[in-house]
């Protein structure tokens, strides 16, 4: 994993490219939108949301796919489709050339940058990252940081970052066999308990516990991508919400 420098952009007014107007495209132009950035949203079809954006004249939509020169004004670019890679592959070429800083959603190779987890209370803004490591563990950090997080915890926001190798490593094993899983069942997984097992060199044992309880959710019955196990694991006060 290469080591990323942390930075915070000024985009007011700045172009900012998005290759692919899915959900995950909607995604990150809802990110993008508060900060006053000049969105451009690159995709032969788009969801209704950003279709609607693009009505409402919020952000501009090209209505095709891909094609090299679209990255010329940009400041940053990011693809959110990247069902085809010789799209992700050209994509990146162009930024190298252009020198213009780039995110592939879940290509990590690909990527100059990667998008941070954020809590936000007024004008203070922290942002966390695994390195790309774990998602799961960045949306840990981002929840007990906002005081969003369902489940009690004793260890220190920091402790948790021991298991990021472990996660990791579980997290590619799964995705080699192409299980995924909901991203409510990632947090009921990554307990204190776990974080213990990790500092006393328990590995086997952590790595152990971890792939059982995360297994669970293969077969688990829970639809909405609401997960029973998060629930159960709650604090009695909590109100359970949607990732």
């Amino acid at each position: 994993m290469p080591a990323y420098y942390p930075i915070f952009l000024d985009l007011r007014g700045r172009k900012v490219v998005v290759v692919g107007g899915g959900d995950l495209g909607e995604e990150k132009v809802d990110r993008l939108l508060p900060y006053s950035a000049d969105v451009t949203v690159i995709a032969p079809e788009v969801n209704s949301a950003v279709r609607l954006l693009s009505e409402q004249g919020q952000i501009s939509w090209i209505n095709r796919a891909y094609a090299t020169g679209d990255l010329e004004g940009a400041t940053i670019a990011i693809v959110a489709d990247t069902s085809d890679r010789d799209t992700n592959l050209a994509v990146s070429q162009e930024a190298d050339t252009r020198n213009i800083p780039l995110n592939v959603a879940d290509v990590t190779e690909l990527c100059t940058w990667i998008t941070p987890s954020v809590a936000k209370r007024g004008d203070v803004i922290v942002a966390t990252s695994t390195g790309g490591a774990s998602p799961a563990l960045a949306r840990k950090f981002r929840e007990m940081l906002s005081g969003t997080h369902l489940m009690p915890v004793r260890k220190g926001i920091m402790e948790f970052a021991d298991l990021a190798p472990l996660l990791s490593d579980v997290r590619k094993e799964l995705l080699d066999k192409g299980i995924r899983l909901y991203l409510d069942h990632w947090q009921a997984c990554i307990t204190d308990e776990l974080v213990t097992l990790v500092q006393t060199g328990q590995n086997e044992e952590a790595r152990s516990r971890l792939m059982d309880d995360l297994l669970v959710g293969v077969s688990c019955g829970c639809t909405n991508n609401v997960c029973q196990m998060y629930e159960d694991k709650a604090l009695p006060s909590a109100t359970v919400s949607t990732p």
